[in-house]
């Protein structure tokens, strides 16, 4: 495990034809926050897992892989982020961004997706050990 900075930014020229493109990158040392088109940092103790984890929700609109450049707003990028389900605090978030209360809703509700999921899965492996122990029991 590396602790490290998942880094979102828009880049300062994009093309017109692609206006919600975000880049995605890791550094082991916080950025500057005045770096053009930066738009999100998190601080991670595992950034490796914790981009994993972001690959994981936006994949479906990676662009290119090196860089890591997604076909997504930069608002919606930073929900995937901020929703990761590991140790993590925000170092740095676009001004415009952090007033939209619909973030932190958005944010929160994902949250409560990952948790019933996990339940979800607590209850199916209960219900098989619960099975195992029945099968277990009967006569031979």
């Amino acid at each position: 495990m590396q602790k490290g900075y998942l880094l979102l930014e828009t880049e300062p020229d994009q093309p017109p034809d692609q206006p919600d493109v975000v880049l995605v990158s890791t550094q082991d040392h916080e950025p500057r926050p005045d770096r053009p088109g930066l738009g999100f940092v998190a601080c991670f103790d595992d950034i490796e897992a914790a981009s994993m984890h972001l690959h994981e929700r936006l994949r479906h609109q990676l662009i290119t892989l090196e860089p890591r450049r997604y076909a997504v707003t930069l608002e919606e990028a930073v929900i995937a982020a901020d929703a990761i389900e590991l140790d993590h605090r925000r170092t740095f978030i676009d001004p415009a961004l952090a007033e939209r209360a619909r973030l932190d809703r958005r944010i929160e509700a994902l949250h409560r997706q990952h948790r019933w999921h996990d339940r979800l899965l607590h209850a199916v492996g209960a219900f098989a050990v619960i099975l195992l122990l029945l099968w277990g029991m009967l006569p031979r």
